[in-house]
């Protein structure tokens, strides 16, 4: 059985703070230029499309069931729908509305 020292751990701790900076990320949590927030808006809305696209994909006897069940089926697919509304309105505003109805189709058509 090994025995690890605070020294060890301590070692550690340096090497996973020495990972390697991706210049191309953004350090910290806003979004710098419109083309990051319209990258960022498309990627939520493929998100959201690809995880309804899921949801109605199931197969509809493990759907039906109790009512309670079908309700709560039916609420998560007004979310996501409404979800995916908003997010079309927001890159509408980015003037991205060509792009979001490009993933919009290609999610539904995979």
């Amino acid at each position: 059985m090994t025995s690890y020292t605070n020294q060890d751990n301590i070692k550690s701790r340096s090497e996973v703070r020495t990972v390697t900076h991706i210049p191309t990320f953004p350090t910290d949590t806003t979004l710098n230029t419109p083309e990051q927030r319209v990258r960022f808006e498309l990627l939520r809305l493929a998100f959201f499309t690809l995880k309804l696209r899921k949801l109605e994909q199931q197969p509809e006897e493990a759907r039906k069931g109790k009512t309670e069940e079908e309700s709560t089926f039916e609420f998560h697919c007004s979310l996501l729908r409404h979800a995916i509304f908003q997010q079309v309105l927001a890159l509408i505003q980015l003037d991205a509305r060509d792009q979001a109805m490009q993933i919009i189709s290609t999610c539904r058509a995979s």
